[in-house]
């Protein structure tokens, strides 16, 4: 039997759900280009536009769950799943890389993918903005995950227990992925179910990390690599 909340446990699910339901939704509308191309100079490109998307779903994702626990006076981060990664966290992100790279390489060449991915719709990359991508998409996935498999995942188990944590997850990771169309938002539940429960046998969020960045990374040079418009610019010796 689930033992009682107190009401620290219970304000903080509540925001976790008000974060992830609102937060997405902020999101959204940062993410459109009506929005970045009115608030932010046409001439600082395209690629600008997205790391400035990435970074503020990093705060909104991230860094206000931070805040929310500190304010609240929560003894650490680590009953949210900021703990050490250990041997079995990289054990079960090689086991899921095994399936996600071969999946992805198969995918890539597919119109459907090849008309939202790259996200950085540019057709010269070079070895700057291939970097520069990567490392927005690291800082914007590590507050994503912290946000589901860290913030909402450990206030709900706290809760309604393991199970309907891990369904109640699922179901909005599934949800937030329906701007992206029926596919990603159905293989959404998959995953969810798997990074949800590889969470909580680890103790940490870190394989959730891991894996999602090697998703998001990997479909990214697959798609750069199969795009008829793009090309990698050489670099002069």
């Amino acid at each position: 039997m689930q033992p009682k909340p107190d009401n620290i446990e219970l304000f903080l699910f509540i925001s976790a759900l008000a974060v992830t339901t609102f937060g997405f939704i902020a999101y959204q509308y940062i993410a459109s280009p009506r929005f970045t191309q009115r608030i932010l100079q046409r001439e600082m490109g395209k690629p600008f536009q997205v790391y400035v998307q990435r970074l503020a779903g990093a705060i909104i994702f991230g860094v206000l769950p931070l805040i929310i626990i500190l304010l609240t006076g929560a003894e650490g981060f680590g009953g949210f799943g900021i703990k050490a990664p250990v041997g079995t966290t990289f054990l079960w992100t090689l086991v899921l890389s095994a399936l996600i790279l071969p999946m992805n390489y198969i995918n890539a060449p597919k119109p459907a993918n090849l008309n939202v991915y790259p996200q950085i719709r540019e057709g010269r990359w070079s070895l700057g903005l291939i970097l520069g991508s990567a490392i927005s998409w690291i800082i914007y996935l590590t507050g994503y995950e912290f946000l589901f498999r860290g913030f909402l995942f450990y206030t709900s188990l706290n809760i309604i227990g393991l199970w309907p944590a891990i369904i109640l997850n699922t179901m909005i990771y599934s949800l937030v992925h329906l701007p992206k169309g029926n596919k990603e938002m159905v293989g959404a539940i998959p995953l969810g179910l798997v990074l949800c429960y590889l969470t909580y046998l680890t103790g940490s969020i870190w394989v959730a990390v891991f894996t999602h960045i090697i998703l998001a990374l990997s479909n990214e040079w697959f798609s750069l690599y199969k795009h008829p418009d793009m090309i990698i610019k050489r670099v002069r010796k």
